[in-house]
């Protein structure tokens, strides 16, 4: 058993942090980038070489992916099997790479995966990381206006928001989850009022009012 373990642990040469990313924007961003350190672990000075492969890509067909190594950002790595090869040296202060895992929305919302293995040369030793991307959709035809008067706090928040607006009109204020869809509606008396948010799950959300034809928009994160 011990000769298995120690047999084990020489074979896995590298590291790769994290093994799971995830990025989520909105289409008003065209670029979601994932980022992973690679490190090469190995005692032997002539372990050096690695190659990956795309394994899994899962994304909607008005998007397109990239993959950069810690060397290159190479045409057409989005494609499913695409594959190449780097070295990296495992001196002190020269073992450490960065992966970076992109998907690109060209404005359209979505979920997106991707899977990548990654192979050492020498050894065999094989590991993956995945990235899970995801945009939510911001109407093009509204104008979004970040109004300083209208605030609310605790970010991020659990049970409960307060919401101030330097109004004394009431406003209609709708929240939106990361998909786009309407999760709660309630209104701004007085230019403050409390909502409860204890039913809303985890995430990302969006405050959202209008006036004088304007969409005032702020995000906060519901722990």
């Amino acid at each position: 058993m011990l000769l298995v373990l120690t047999n084990f642990l020489a074979a896995q040469n590298f590291t790769i942090i994290p093994k799971v990313g995830k990025g989520q924007a909105s289409t008003l961003k065209d670029k979601i980038e994932i980022k992973y350190n690679f490190t090469n672990n190995s005692l032997d000075a002539t372990d050096t070489m690695f190659s990956w492969e795309l394994i899994e890509i899962n994304m909607p067909s008005t998007w397109t992916a990239q993959i950069c190594d810690p060397f290159a950002c190479l045409e057409g790595s989005g494609t499913l099997g695409f594959k190449s090869s780097y070295s990296l040296l495992n001196t002190m202060g020269n073992n450490t790479g960065v992966f970076l895992l992109d998907f690109f929305s060209n404005g359209n919302s979505g979920t997106g995966v991707m899977k990548v293995a990654i192979k050492s040369v020498k050894t065999g030793f094989t590991d993956t990381i995945t990235a899970e991307g995801k945009v939510w959709p911001v109407s093009v035809k509204e104008t979004v206006k970040l109004n300083k008067d209208f605030s609310f706090y605790p970010n991020p928040a659990k049970d409960e928001l307060v919401l101030k607006y330097n109004s004394k009109e009431n406003f209609q204020v709708e929240i939106f989850n990361i998909l786009g869809s309407k999760v709660k509606t309630f209104s701004l008396y007085g230019g403050q009022t409390t909502v409860n948010i204890q039913d809303l799950e985890s995430g990302i959300y969006f405050l959202r009012f209008k006036e004088d034809g304007k969409t005032i928009s702020k995000t906060f994160t519901k722990n």
